[in-house]
């Protein structure tokens, strides 16, 4: 069974240890306002029952939390984030040096699942040290608030149609035949429960049904959502790095490998959430409020959004972003990675919006590294589409964030 590594104790007591250094101001521009749209960290997967549990001859392993919540090492590693970029926001001036943050400094809203509430209630334990600083949850517990509710929201055949034609193209553009015969050998697939009396049972391409139904996630069936599944529970297993030992049973033991299962976990991703008309009504309700909260005079300073990877790409997707490829990391949208939306302000009084990604490395996960000068998660600006190498103007910004709301 896999135990956490570092009780959460030690993480805690890290949290006055050496401060994060901040980026230099670009052009003597002044920090003012921070929305951060959070992936949740380290959670458990879900192979505990149905076709994952049959598809390999292997166990996989277990867990000392319920799938699917967020686990203790999860935990620590987003305190070492929280502690990271508090000392941050601290030396850009946007939260007091010392002592609590009031509600105009600082606001977190987190969707009503376990993992990303204990995600939020983790990062600002990392954050405010024995401050008393409170998430929202606007929905019971083990329910999706429709902030973070990755569905579609147009109920019309012609968007349906073309969502369903764009999911196809993508997947046939993605040519991952090759990776899943990676998968499938990592697994031995054809050795599972699942192919007992199947002749050429074998993951496949060209042989998913997507689906992309009103008040539904886009979903799929087939080979490519099997492996996914397959990935995301060795993903995790790697991460959490219980013995030291390669993930896998032992059978994941080179890059090339890593490299062809992130492939099919980053595909999947895009295939369901990163085609553009879905993206952009998949992530209207977020990039609505987003926006609202960079217009709205009296928004704190900071606010943290936790969320889900599907938040992350629909949001990217939706605003058009750039391609980007994140140093040290596999996935296009890692736990605990989050996206700063970040609103500088010139000496001329105009206002320039920037988007970076940070992010913990592979390295920083699995060793669970704690964040500081000497070891910073990674951080990528992102190009966005119409605006300039200083960021997005108010009216660059809006154009952008219009068509996902309309």
């Amino acid at each position: 069974m896999i135990h956490p590594l570092r009780p959460l104790l030690l993480a805690l007591a890290l949290v006055s240890s050496t401060a994060a250094a901040a980026p230099a101001p670009v052009h003597g521009d002044t920090l003012e306002q921070v929305v951060l749209l959070s992936r949740h960290n380290l959670r458990a997967p879900l192979v505990s029952s149905g076709t994952l549990a049959e598809a390999t001859p292997h166990a996989w392993t277990k867990w000392d939390v319920v799938a699917g919540e967020l686990t203790t090492r999860g935990g620590v590693l987003e305190v070492y984030m929280g502690r990271y970029l508090g000392q941050w926001l601290r030396t850009q001036q946007l939260l007091p040096a010392t002592g609590c943050p009031q509600a105009s400094d600082f606001h977190a809203l987190a969707n009503s699942l376990q993992r990303t509430q204990a995600t939020a209630q983790f990062f600002i334990a990392g954050a405010f040290p024995g401050c008393h600083v409170g998430v929202e949850q606007r929905r019971p517990l083990g329910t999706m608030d429709p902030l973070f509710d990755p569905v579609i929201h147009r109920d019309d055949a012609g968007f349906q149609r073309r969502a369903l034609r764009a999911m196809q193209k993508a997947e046939s553009q993605a040519r991952l035949g090759p990776d899943l015969q990676v998968v499938e050998d990592v697994v031995e697939y054809a050795a599972s429960p699942a192919c007992t009396g199947r002749s050429h049972c074998t993951l496949r391409t060209g042989d998913s049904q997507f689906r992309a139904e009103a008040g539904k996630e886009p979903g799929a069936s087939g080979s490519l959502a099997l492996a996914n599944g397959m990935v995301d529970a060795l993903l995790m297993e790697d991460y959490q790095n219980a013995t030291g030992t390669a993930a896998g049973w032992g059978r994941l033991h080179d890059d090339a490998q890593w490299q062809a299962l992130a492939r099919v976990r980053n595909a999947y991703q895009d295939i369901l959430f990163g085609t553009p008309e879905v993206a952009r009504d998949v992530a209207a309700p977020l990039l609505s409020h987003i926006g609202g909260v960079f217009a709205d005079p009296q928004s704190p300073k900071v606010s943290l959004l936790v969320g889900h990877d599907s938040n992350i790409g629909s949001v990217l997707a939706a605003l058009g972003a750039s391609d980007y490829t994140l140093p040290g990391q596999r996935e296009k949208t890692p736990i605990g990675g989050l996206l700063q939306f970040e609103r500088w302000r010139g000496q001329s009084g105009e206002a320039r919006y920037r988007l970076v990604y940070v992010y913990p490395t592979r390295a920083q996960l699995r060793d669970a590294v704690p964040l500081s000068d000497a070891q910073p998660p990674g951080r990528v600006e992102l190009a966005l589409p119409g605006c300039g190498e200083d960021g997005c103007s108010d009216e660059q910004f809006e154009r952008l964030l219009h068509p996902a709301v309309k």
